[in-house]
């Protein structure tokens, strides 16, 4: 009687015994799923494109001016690097040498999934060494003496510090996929809260509560062709450029995504 008692009470624990919980889904860019080698380093081209790296160091990824710095010609300098540094560098913005780094946005490349980061990187490995070397930086202009002066100036590992604990607001599961989009890509400009410009200048990057105002056919428009509701001149021309060469590799359907956070976080009570 003892024995199927024992055997009784051992089989209700194991019932009680909570289920594991299933590992909640990477939130990425859409086709980080795939394996495939060509597949992976196709997704990892697409990320370059909507991510920047190629409007700093050029369409073939051969370096050019930025700023009075120079974008290194990524064809000769990678090949030195492991995978590794390769990605401590994007999500740091230190390199190896433990140099300064200008200009390259960091501070959203740190919050670049596995997935996509793995992608960009497989990528970037592709390329084979060309153009020429990448060339020494050039003095300082007064003009961007005074950008550091006032602070909008810093190095790469500056802004990463200064931003790693900011984020959008999270409005859950549903708008998981377009809160991460912003991270990654517009809160370049707007922020790593995505509320602009917190001096408030004329024609600098705006709180992006502004997407609330907008249709998603309208949306759709300033997305690929960089032109605002009501065709309107934009006061800063670089969202025009940064739509037409960067957002046009969105997917549709990061594009509805992108929208629906935007849409509801600018519905959100303050």
């Amino acid at each position: 009687m003892r024995y199927w008692t024992c055997v009784a009470l051992l089989l209700a624990a194991c019932q009680q015994q909570p289920k594991p919980t299933a590992k909640r889904a990477e939130i990425a860019f859409d086709g980080s799923q795939v394996s495939e080698a060509a597949a992976v380093r196709a997704h990892g081209e697409r990320i370059s494109w909507t991510l920047g790296c190629r409007g700093c160091h050029r369409e073939k990824l051969e370096g050019g001016t930025f700023y009075e710095r120079y974008a290194s010609n990524l064809t000769r300098e990678l090949p030195k690097y492991s995978d590794a540094e390769i990605e401590h560098v994007l999500r740091t913005g230190v390199p190896r040498d433990g140099r300064e780094l200008w200009g390259m946005p960091s501070e959203i490349f740190q919050n670049l999934s596995a997935t996509d980061m793995k992608a960009l990187i497989a990528d970037l490995r592709s390329l084979k060494p060309n153009g020429k070397p990448t060339q020494a930086p050039k003095p300082w202009t007064a003009e961007a003496k005074k950008m550091m002066a006032d602070g909008d100036l810093k190095t790469a590992a500056t802004f990463v510090q200064q931003d790693k604990s900011i984020a959008p607001v999270d409005l859950g599961p549903k708008y998981a996929l377009g809160r991460y989009i912003t991270r990654v890509t517009c809160a370049e400009c707007h922020g790593p809260d995505l509320n602009g410009d917190p001096k408030r200048r004329t024609g600098e990057p705006p709180n992006l509560v502004v997407a609330g105002g907008y249709s998603r056919a309208e949306f759709e428009t300033l997305m690929t062709e960089g032109i605002p509701s009501g065709g309107r001149k934009l006061k800063n021309p670089l969202m025009g450029e940064v739509a037409r060469e960067r957002f046009t590799h969105f997917t549709p359907h990061e594009r509805d995504e992108l929208y629906a956070y935007l849409h509801a976080r600018a519905e959100k009570p303050n």
